[in-house]
């Protein structure tokens, strides 16, 4: 399965999110990308609003050859302004290189 479909699969409901955080910032997220980071690989984030007016925020970490290496789900208030742009601009999916 290539990454941006395994994405937007657990942005669908594929993992169980724990409890509501009031603001997802670009650090935090930047943060959990540094910290997973594989050589030569690539990470991509995802958002969703919700109904509620909520964010579902979806970041993988991927292999140069597209292997999942790591996973993480926040649910959200709200997103930081820089978060938000970065979305935006890229069209709703950001990706980075690690």
């Amino acid at each position: 399965m290539e990454p941006i479909s395994l994405l937007l699969l657990l942005m669908a409901g594929g993992f169980a999110a724990g409890a509501v955080i009031a603001l997802v910032t670009w650090d935090m997220v930047d943060n959990w990308i540094s910290a997973r980071a594989v050589r030569g690989g690539y990470a991509e984030i995802l958002s969703e609003r919700l109904t509620t007016g909520d964010y579902h925020i979806v970041a993988g970490i991927f292999s140069p050859y597209g292997v999942r290496a790591a996973t993480q789900v926040w649910d959200a208030h709200a997103l930081d302004p820089e978060l938000a742009r970065r979305l935006r601009t890229s069209r709703g999916v950001i990706r980075v290189q690690t």
